[in-house]
């Protein structure tokens, strides 16, 4: 995924908690996909556990509900995954400049 663009510690306040929901979004499609490998391969596979432990002990909920629980749960675990992912690229308002299911 790596272009032009900032990197998530680059963005704004603002263009962080967009990029944030966006991908939190996305993890929570790829776990109930099964399809994190990529995503595990380039960061710490402590903060993934972290993040998956809630995403397991709450598969109850609808996905929506599942990506809320989990936001307030995990935030930092997320924010420590993009702030390691440095060839994710955003525009400044936070969208990523590769979708994340091209990515």
């Amino acid at each position: 995924m790596a272009t032009t663009g900032l990197s998530y510690s680059e963005l704004s306040d603002n263009a962080k908690e967009v990029a944030l929901n966006s991908f939190i979004n996305f993890y929570v499609d790829q776990y109930h996909r099964g399809s994190l490998e990529i995503l595990s391969s380039q960061v710490s596979n402590e903060l993934m556990a972290t993040i998956n432990q809630i995403l397991r002990d709450n598969a109850f909920m609808g996905h929506q509900e599942l990506v809320n629980v989990s936001t307030r749960l995990s935030k930092p675990a997320y924010q420590k995954i993009l702030t390691a992912l440095t060839n994710v690229k955003f525009h400044e308002d936070g969208e990523p400049v590769v979708d994340w299911m091209k990515a």
